[in-house]
């Protein structure tokens, strides 16, 4: 079922976006989140994952997106309403974000990914009555190559204008503070939020029917993320093709869709894999692949966080992950639930995957640690604090 969407046109300063909430103590605090589309990524998936969870008595949550297409549409509650600007770029939403502040007047404004940060900062400074701002910072922006020295411009404007700034890892933080001159009071990290027993559920279930993977023999890697440079999986195809022990008869499932699949596809036959690697696209139900797995591959060249790597977790999955700027660490740095490797060291990854895949005491001791750890980054957690964080943005006390 679909979420109800309330439509702004562009002259439609009085359209309306309804949240969920309860009044406590005559008042409850009003959260709008904004997005600049309904993308299938993980910034979208993570502002879906607290609409659902925030605490109805204490804060009105309502989303805001410049653009409602999208196959994210399908994880919204059926409940949320959910204001589409119409924009085809997110920069164009600006004047629609601005009126619709100005009929709305929340309290705070919540925003993701750069150029809705830079939209949100610049229609909160317009706005008749300016909402406290927070803005989400997904990813690390020394590792980034593909900002433009204008999107670079737009971030040093916007960045310091915010009352805080949200980094999803420690590392991505002391970025932000270093090259922005952001006040370190204002700039908090707090990870990613994850549907843990919803994802736990949905692998017990899958285990209990037929296997998504195609016939075949050799044990199971699956990796998923946007098929884009920054996600390595042309770094993983090459530690395929170099594993020497188990690896070499391993199967590969990469789902997810994007620009380099082509590349992909022609690298794997390249290397000799094509019979040993599927990429189905983007998948409805990646739990049931993930059920079906031996271990889970991440071989980014950089993340914010990593939210793959805790939705795999929770379904018992081990981990193989680069070390790379800066989210995995914050994951896997207890070693409890996965390996890191070096970033972007082919070889070492090649190494690790046949050791993991030749050891199945390992694996399921890992896996057993995968689902602890995954729990630290429960919904409701990171919910509860995000919650703190808004309720302490629009208190008199905030720095």
């Amino acid at each position: 079922m679909q979420a109800l969407l309330s439509p702004v046109e562009p002259n439609a300063s009085d359209a309306k976006a309804v949240g969920t909430g309860a009044v406590v103590g005559g008042k409850a605090l009003r959260a709008m989140f904004f997005l600049s589309d309904l993308d299938a990524g993980g910034a979208q998936r993570t502002f879906i994952n607290l609409l659902k969870a925030m605490p109805e008595q204490a804060i009105r949550a309502t989303l805001v997106v410049g653009n409602a297409r999208g196959a994210a549409r399908d994880w919204l509650d059926p409940q949320t309403r959910v204001t589409d600007l119409h924009c085809a770029r997110t920069r164009a939403a600006l004047w629609r974000l601005r009126r619709l502040l100005a009929a709305e007047r929340p309290d705070v404004l919540l925003a993701t990914m750069v150029d809705a940060n830079v939209v949100a900062a610049a229609a909160a400074l317009l706005a008749p009555r300016r909402p406290k701002l927070v803005l989400r910072e997904t990813n690390s922006h020394r590792a980034r190559h593909d900002l433009s020295p204008f999107q670079r411009a737009a971030v040093r404007f916007a960045y310091p204008r915010a009352d805080a700034v949200v980094a999803l890892s420690h590392g991505v933080a002391r970025e932000l503070i270093a090259d922005y001159g952001l006040d370190p009071r204002r700039v908090v990290t707090i990870h990613n939020p994850i549907d843990i027993d919803g994802w736990r559920r949905q692998a017990e279930a899958a285990r209990r029917l037929p296997s998504p993977w195609p016939a075949g023999e050799g044990l199971k890697l699956v990796a998923a993320g946007r098929l884009i440079r920054q996600k390595g999986f042309d770094l993983l195809l090459q530690a395929l093709a170099a594993c020497r022990g188990e690896g070499r008869r391993a199967r590969l499932a990469i789902l997810g869709e994007g620009s380099e699949r082509a590349d992909l596809q022609a690298r794997a036959s390249g290397l000799g894999l094509a019979d040993r690697v599927v990429m189905p696209g983007f998948v409805g139900d990646p739990a049931a692949w993930y059920a079906h797995a031996d271990l889970f591959v991440l071989p980014s060249r950089w993340e914010g966080f990593g939210h793959v790597i805790v939705e795999a977790m929770a379904c018992g999955l081990p981990v193989v992950a680069f070390d790379c700027p800066h989210g995995p660490k914050d994951i896997l740095g207890d070693g409890e639930g996965g390996v890191l490797v070096e970033r972007e060291n082919v070889s070492a990854s090649a190494e690790t995957i046949d050791r993991l895949l030749a050891a199945s005491e390992e694996r399921n001791r890992l896996a057993r640690g995968a689902q602890r750890t995954a729990e630290r980054f429960a919904q409701p957690r990171i919910a509860a604090d995000y919650a703190r964080l808004i309720r302490a943005v629009a208190g008199d006390n905030w720095p």
